[in-house]
């Protein structure tokens, strides 16, 4: 199974076509930088080395035909530096015999062309890397004596030191460039990608049904094109769930009128067959009268089921249209739709309660919110025996962070929430189902009456469309079910502000 590609951050891959190539560079210049700082210390100390040289060959004299050489000691002192460098010298005749120095200096590899003509070598001396310069000076006033060969060599320190303070020094200084350049492309591109931050936000906040188009004022050209696809594509979204509105509208009608008409026909075959032993219908077969009373019964059950059906399929998120979505009144529907609900509570001599808090303004669908309403108080008639009790509450309350349902997360300060309760001393769910009681056309182990398994599934899908949060839990006291949904208390005018944002 291929694993889905993990999202990136756009301002990482900028940084990273930029600083990588540059880190890049930065490395391919030090190794360049410390070959030119090779050299640049190489030529320096080679000038040291022949002015060292040139020192000593000055004061080198033929006296009474014998070489004479006395080594000054500026020579030496030349090469003072804060590393601790040695320096070697050796004078020597034309075929390799020392005069004075060090005996065992090596000569060069190749004696100088012409005299005068200085020869710089490296070679290793004891173990040491050692620098070299010779210089051949030739005696013009003393018959046919050959030149006098003068070498002086020094160990590596001080090159060494040098080449890397130009090293350093070079690098640190492009380093620092690369570092500042970095930060302020970060600041750049942190502050160009404000607009699809802000435009992005102003998605999220949005409503789950809001399909209005997505306004790209103040955003990058480059983004231009995104944002229109986005709006082309929603606006094809909103024409499928107009189209699949009005199907249901149709399939409503034509699936409710001949069941209506069905029932009336089997309630009127009921009224004209009489009981057994009583009037014209006496001689009737009874099983006709059973027949009726099947045919009444599974017809309820179907009309139900269409209706369950058909307020499923409305209740799903992407089918909720945006036009449809304004500011409920949650107290005042709850009240009215527990009212609607007393005949069926009376039929099992339940007490069916309300309970107001007055204030419960929230955003959604009055035909869905209606329906929510009456799937829950509907169940809890069906499933709590007669003589029961069952209690509709609306309250608010206040939330630190807001509301968290469904995958949204919270974090935006104290929230007021509307708090919608349907309590009743049923036999109630077990722990362990209260999750599979929202999948469709499950019913839990405790049921007792004839249902789809749809109630609760239309619920849920109601609430995710609704951004709400539902539980169940067990009341406080006694037996029972208590199912609690939470809304956040937000007014459309908020709601549509937030999308008009983007």
């Amino acid at each position: 199974m291929r694993r889905p590609d993990r999202a990136s951050s756009l301002l990482r891959q900028l940084l990273a076509w930029l600083l990588i190539p540059l880190v890049a560079l930065l490395a391919f210049n030090a190794f360049l930088s410390y070959r030119t700082a090779l050299d640049a210390a190489n030529e320096a100390y080679d000038r040291l080395l022949l002015a060292s040289v040139r020192a000593i060959a000055d004061r080198v004299s033929v006296v009474d035909d014998e070489v004479r050489v006395d080594v000054p000691y500026v020579a030496l002192e030349l090469f003072e530096s804060k590393s601790q460098e040695r320096i070697f010298y050796r004078v020597a005749t034309a075929e390799g015999a020392t005069i004075t120095g060090y005996e065992d200096l090596p000569l060069p590899p190749r004696a100088p062309a012409i005299p005068d003509a200085p020869v710089f070598w490296r070679a290793d001396y004891h173990d040491e890397r050692v620098y070299l310069g010779a210089l051949a000076k030739a005696f013009y006033d003393s018959g046919p004596r050959g030149p006098v060969l003068i070498v002086v060599g020094e160990t590596a320190e001080a090159r060494d030191a040098l080449s890397r303070e130009i090293l350093v020094d070079s690098v640190g200084r492009q380093g620092l460039l690369i570092a500042v350049a970095a930060l302020v492309v970060w600041v750049g591109l942190r502050r160009s990608l404000r607009p699809v931050v802000h435009l992005t936000n102003a998605i999220a906040r949005r409503a789950p049904t809001d399909l209005a188009p997505i306004d790209g004022t103040g955003v990058q050209s480059e983004v231009r094109p995104l944002i229109d696809a986005l709006n082309q594509h929603t606006g094809r979204l909103d024409e499928l769930i107009a189209a699949r509105q009005r199907f249901l509208d149709d399939a409503s009608h034509q699936l409710r009128t001949p069941l209506a008409a069905l029932k009336t026909q089997a309630e009127f075959g009921l009224s004209a067959v009489p009981a057994r032993g009583s009037g014209r219908g006496a001689d009737l077969p009874e099983a006709l009268r059973a027949l009726l009373g099947d045919i009444h019964r599974t017809t309820d059950q179907t009309i139900r089921l269409v209706n369950q059906l058909l307020a499923l399929a409305r209740a799903e998120p992407q089918g909720v249209p945006s036009r449809d979505i304004a500011d409920v009144d949650l107290d005042a529907l709850a009240r009215a739709t527990t009212t609607e609900l007393v005949p069926a509570a009376r039929q099992k001599q339940i007490d069916l309660g309300f309970e107001g808090g007055g204030e419960g303004i929230v955003t959604g669908n009055r035909v869905l919110l209606h329906e929510l309403i009456v799937n829950l108080v509907d169940n809890a008639i069906r499933y709590t025996p007669a003589e029961g009790r069952i209690t509709v509450r609306v309250r608010s309350r206040s939330s630190e962070g807001g509301l968290a349902a469904e995958g949204r997360p919270g974090g935006r300060g104290a929230t007021k929430l509307v708090v919608l309760e349907v309590e009743d001393n049923g036999p109630g769910i077990s722990p362990e189902e209260r999750e599979r009681v929202f999948e469709r056309f499950y019913r839990g182990s405790t049921a007792t009456s004839h249902g789809s398994g749809l109630g609760l599934a239309i619920v849920k899908d109601i609430c995710r469309s609704h951004a709400a949060a539902i539980e169940l839990a067990s009341p406080a006291e006694g037996t029972g079910l208590r199912v609690v949904v939470t809304f956040e208390c937000r007014s459309t005018t908020l709601a549509r502000s937030a999308s008009a944002g983007a």
